[in-house]
């Protein structure tokens, strides 16, 4: 018999990692309501909306009986770490996150693409300048998985069912857990 599937789901990673790839697909097998952190730190030109209001924006969106939250900004972890059934820790290999990294980047910027209808787009600085993404995620690698191994070590035996994939596929393994099969 197949364990039921997990009702309320955090997915977390590094940039590129899949989070809201997994999310999406998640949200769609499960009838969860997805909830993506950035969509609701970033405001317009970049600004990060202040923690009160993030806290306030997630609160409401956790009230939903079924969700899956993308993201891990250290504001809001309390509010839904405690409450999550199942913790996604999407970690594939920078040989698989940075080159998907470079073209979503790349094709964000050649495309114009609005980010989170906040009216934020990349732009030639944040493609290649010192605060590129992409730099960033290179150089933030090592410390996002050294605090998200901790995060399990202290989630280990609290009550979510915690998953770590090295996936480059996370819409499967979306689709895997929605079905209940977390093993």
């Amino acid at each position: 018999m197949t364990p039921a599937p997990p009702r309320r789901v955090w997915v977390l990673g590094g940039s590129a990692s899949g989070k809201t790839t997994f999310a999406t697909e998640f949200a769609a097998v499960a009838g969860a309501r997805h909830v993506e952190l950035d969509r609701l730190h970033w405001q317009r030109d970049w600004t990060p909306r202040p923690a009160a209001e993030l806290r306030a924006e997630l609160g409401t969106a956790l009230r939903e009986p079924t969700w899956v939250v993308d993201g891990q900004y250290a504001v809001a972890v309390d509010d839904f770490a405690a409450t999550a059934d199942c913790v996604v820790w999407l970690d594939p290999p920078l040989r698989v996150s940075w080159p998907r990294l470079l073209r979503r980047t790349i094709r964000r910027y050649v495309r114009r693409e609005e980010l989170w209808a906040s009216g934020n787009r990349e732009t030639l600085r944040s493609v290649v300048g010192p605060r590129s993404i992409l730099w960033f995620a290179l150089r933030l690698r090592r410390r996002i998985e050294e605090a998200n191994q901790r995060l399990f070590d202290e989630l280990d035996g609290t009550g979510p069912v915690l998953v770590r994939s090295r996936t480059s596929d996370p819409a499967a393994l979306a689709r895997r857990i929605g079905r209940g099969d977390v093993g």
